[in-house]
């Protein structure tokens, strides 16, 4: 209740004033420095700021999902508030009064910064389990490549096991100190390149990295500073190592994808950033406004439609 009450009178000036707390940063050219940036009058009620080293004009609200929008803050609030519950695109729609256009780029902007702030969090330490899970390659609400017949939800693979046609790599990594990251790898199974490529600065020098004994991860345990420990067919737990928590992840995710009746994979991504902050722990609309906000988000909805289907390697 009080957490409700809390966001009911949170404004947008409160917004603001939390992150000018933070430390003033220019979204342009990233100067900090206190006495690179000035005041530069205030508009529609928002204190506008100059920065000296690049010579751009920008306010808090600058760079970040809050940029372009034309409602009022009180509908965001909202929005959030059906994110957190889990309502359908329809249902969000409804409730916030907007249109389901918008109510579908608004759930892709905030995931989008979300997915900005936990791509810059600290790296993994101690014991870190990786695996992989594959999920079917769906071109949902868009366009279907010449040559492959459509495919609808629930309908057989049209190749049995994992085939680079119809399976997406989702690597994931769960630490035992509760961090958790996954990103698209691969089509069919992922190379150590690939690896390579998704953990890239995920992990710290001394973290301990247990895995089953896949190829890739074995090349790529070989290949970096950290230590490998192999946990071999037939054997679940040997002492602390084990991949019990990332398995366990793997069907949290499924679970959550579910509710979705099927998610594009060229949003699967930003969905696994959503599946991410929930694991973490339970967030308020409080908190997730906060993190949103300090992602640099310059993103608009033509960029959100332009991505491409299968985003491996992006």
């Amino acid at each position: 209740m009080r957490d409700a009450a809390r966001a009911t009178t949170f404004g947008l000036k409160d917004l603001i004033n939390s992150k000018e707390d933070d430390g003033l940063r220019c979204p342009h050219c990233q100067n900090m420095e206190p006495k690179g940036i000035v005041r530069f009058g205030i508009r529609h009620g928002n204190q506008y700021y100059r920065c000296k080293s690049c010579a751009r004009i920008f306010s808090c609200i600058t760079g970040t999902f809050l940029r372009w929008t034309k409602k009022n803050f009180w509908t965001w609030k909202l929005f959030l508030k059906c994110m957190m519950e889990g309502h359908s695109i329809s249902k969000s729609a409804k409730t916030c009064k907007i249109s389901r256009v918008t109510a579908f780029m608004w759930r892709h902007k905030v995931l989008g910064a979300l997915g900005s702030f936990h791509d810059s969090q600290p790296r993994m330490t101690g014991i870190v389990e990786a695996d992989d899970t594959f999920l079917q390659l769906s071109f949902k609400g868009g366009v279907v490549p010449d040559g492959r017949e459509a495919r609808y939800r629930g309908d057989p693979a049209d190749e049995r096991g994992i085939s680079k046609k119809n399976k997406v790599c989702v690597s994931c990594a769960v630490s035992r100190n509760g961090q958790v990251y996954s990103k698209i790898s691969a089509m069919g199974h992922p190379k150590m390149e690939a690896l390579r490529r998704v953990f890239r600065k995920r992990f710290s020098k001394e973290a301990i990295i247990c895995t089953d004994k896949g190829k890739a991860y074995v090349k790529y345990s070989r290949l970096s500073p950290y230590t490998h420990k192999l946990m071999k067919n037939g054997i679940r737990k040997w002492g602390p190592y084990h991949v019990q928590n990332v398995n366990s992840y793997h069907s949290k995710l499924k679970s959550f994808l579910k509710r979705f009746k099927g998610v594009s994979t060229k949003y699967l991504n930003n969905y696994l950033v959503w599946c991410n902050v929930i694991q973490t722990g339970a967030r308020t609309r409080i908190e997730l406004l906060k993190l949103a906000v300090q992602a640099l988000v310059f993103d608009r909805w033509v960029d959100v439609t332009d991505r491409p289907a299968v985003p491996v390697g992006v």
